[in-house]
């Protein structure tokens, strides 16, 4: 589930301030020589805007049956019991004038869980053609995990067959029957305005779905509801005006027991967040878009499988490669001053922790096979990842290499240079050393020679007269 939430979504009005309700898929009427016939197109825009911010897990309860039997009102009720919040109301108004067309669709956060609960109101199955049943009860059953199917002062075997109708329009089921993929197992059956105050809804329910009293093809519809669903039974006393306190008891008792009971939308075996919903109702609408009443819900779960899968084999990739670029260990990080045996040990360090939170979310995701898109997804990318590494290190490599080559040639100049520099100072320097030699030596022998010369002037002025100069 964390990999579903790990979305980047462009800025946005919180979907808690958006306009509520809002219907759910665009219909368009297109007239026939047999009558008009609607084709979904897609979901709305209004719709889309609030399903892709809802993290999840999403609880959605389809409010379906008859027309004017009470389905908008009752939704409305609910949801105020739930959240004491009367501001946000389906369009109801009393009598028999339609007021719902399509799927109507209303978002609010769980009283006491986590996630957001959503309430799809549907148009009465009397009021379309059979080319709208399947994008209004059908694509509203489908994306429920509580089904509410009401009818008017008597629950009867019409009612049942409403609920047939949602059954048959999805008639491909999947080989391993342990694999939930249909419809959902709550159903709740409700008596809105009831007559059989006396009778209790246990009474009732097993009148409803007795398999003795009824033709061959009634105790086959019967048996199959029964087999097929969690059936419970719950009758709404008459109002006029007024609301009474035994309604509204009935209210806060449906309410407590839709909080307790209501589970998350689950599909491939993991509850999904809005837009996973949002990919599972275009899908389903895409199957009916040309006119056709039967889903496939087979195909539509492996479809969805296949898009979680890849959603969080991108989660995880996207995770690993930040961890890695935060260690240095991008390709347009190698820098050549780690060892490639260094950076590839411990970019199998993170894979491996990326790797095994991958695949415990994908070993939940079933059918397995169509959630083996991320295995592919992560071993092609961790291929490409890990050839960039290896290419972009020994790129580095080699331009080290270029440089070091220059740096020697200049190294190898430079000593060079320096080494006849200090020889040529070494002869200079001896020519000094021996220029200065001679100069010294030189002026010693003058003065040496001087020194004597007056030496010998002087005690010559000095010296006395030989004796015969005296004598004479």
């Amino acid at each position: 589930m964390e990999f579903l939430r790990n979305r980047r979504l462009p800025p946005m009005e919180p979907w808690q301030t958006l306009c509520q309700p809002v219907p759910l898929v665009r219909v368009n009427a297109q007239p026939t020589q047999n009558g008009v016939k609607y084709i979904a197109t897609g979901l709305t825009s209004e719709a889309e805007s609030i399903l892709i911010q809802l993290e999840g897990p999403l609880y959605v309860a389809a409010f379906i049956g008859f027309g004017r039997s009470g389905k908008s009102m009752t939704a409305t009720k609910l949801k105020a019991a739930l959240t004491g919040d009367t501001s946000v109301q389906f369009t109801s108004r009393p009598g028999n004038v339609p007021c719902t067309h399509g799927v109507d669709m209303m978002v609010f956060q769980h009283p006491t869980k986590a996630g957001q609960i959503i309430f799809l109101d549907c148009e009465g199955s009397q009021n379309h053609n059979q080319s709208a049943l399947p994008f209004v009860m059908g694509l509203a059953a489908r994306l429920s995990t509580r089904l509410y199917v009401f009818e008017r002062s008597c629950f009867t075997t019409g009612g049942l067959e409403t609920v047939m109708q949602v059954l048959t329009m999805g008639l491909a089921t999947p080989q391993n029957p342990d694999i939930r993929i249909d419809l959902p197992k709550s159903l709740v059956l409700v008596e809105n305005m009831t007559i059989n105050q006396e009778i209790t809804e246990i009474d009732l329910l097993t009148d409803l779905v007795n398999e003795t009293d009824g033709d061959e093809a009634t105790n086959r519809i019967r048996r199959i509801i029964r087999d097929r669903f969690d059936v419970e039974f719950t009758k709404l006393p008459f109002i006029s005006t007024v609301v009474g306190s035994e309604y509204n008891t009935t209210i806060n008792d449906m309410a407590d027991m839709l909080a307790d009971r209501l589970t998350p939308l689950i599909v491939g075996n993991v509850p999904i967040d809005g837009p996973v919903m949002v990919q599972l109702a275009t899908e389903l609408v895409a199957q009916i878009r040309e006119g056709g009443s039967k889903f496939n819900m087979v195909s539509a779960t492996e479809a969805m499988v296949a898009n979680m899968a890849s959603e969080a084999a991108n989660a995880a990739w996207s995770e690993f490669v930040e961890k890695c670029r935060s260690l240095g260990n991008h390709p347009s990080q190698i820098s050549g001053r780690k060892h490639i045996k260094s950076i590839m040990s411990e970019v199998e360090t993170v894979a491996g922790q990326a790797r095994g939170e991958l695949e415990g979310f994908v070993s939940k995701l079933e059918p397995a096979e169509p959630a083996g898109v991320a295995k592919q997804l992560w071993d092609r990318n961790f291929k490409h990842f890990t050839s960039d590494l290896k290419s972009a290190h020994a790129r580095k490599m080699q331009e080290i290499a270029k440089y070091t080559i220059w740096m020697d040639r200049v190294h190898s100049l430079v000593t060079q240079i320096v080494q006849r520099v200090y020889e040529a100072m070494f002869h200079m320097m001896r020519l000094a050393r021996f220029t200065t030699s001679l100069v010294i030596a030189s002026n010693y022998y003058v003065a040496k020679e001087s020194f004597k010369l007056v030496t010998n002037v002087v005690s010559q002025i000095f010296a006395p007269a030989p004796q015969h100069l005296l004598s004479e």
